[in-house]
């Protein structure tokens, strides 16, 4: 009985825990009706990528979504990427994405690069085109 007890008492203390995902997320849903409300759109289900982008070991997300006309339909109007860095205890929002020339989601972050797939920039945006490699540097966001 008494292993049950630990077990369960880990499980609890495992949920209060600090998670830098979930951090980044309640910070982005906090600012989102701003988002939306200068941007004159609905901000469309954002993705969460996670990964060291700084090199100090710690998990730093990248939340990246796309805005849909409030007045319905599937056209994407903008997308944006905001990062978000650890600070150990807590996220820090630095920045966002520069405007590319190209469609893209972030894919994936592996060994302080991100990863970007560009796609064709017309419904159903599946179409994909290429993969772009940048990083995070100083910063800012630079094509590698």
């Amino acid at each position: 009985m008494s292993g049950l007890l630990i077990v369960l008492g880990l499980s609890a203390a495992a949920q209060n825990s600090f998670s830098p995902v979930r951090e980044a997320l309640r910070l982005f849903n906090k600012y989102k009706p701003t988002i939306e409300k200068d941007n004159d759109a609905i901000v469309d289900e954002p993705k969460v990528i996670s990964g060291d982008i700084n090199n100090d070991s710690l998990e730093d997300c990248i939340i990246f979504f796309v805005m849909t006309s409030k007045d319905g339909g599937n056209v994407i109007t903008d997308q944006e990427a905001a990062i978000y860095i650890n600070k150990g205890n807590r996220m820090k929002v630095v920045g966002a994405f520069p405007k590319f020339n190209f469609c893209y989601a972030v894919d994936r972050i592996d060994k302080q690069v991100i990863y970007l797939k560009e796609y064709k920039c017309a419904p159903p945006y599946n179409e994909f085109i290429k993969e772009h490699r940048v990083i995070y540097l100083n910063g800012t966001i630079k094509e590698k």
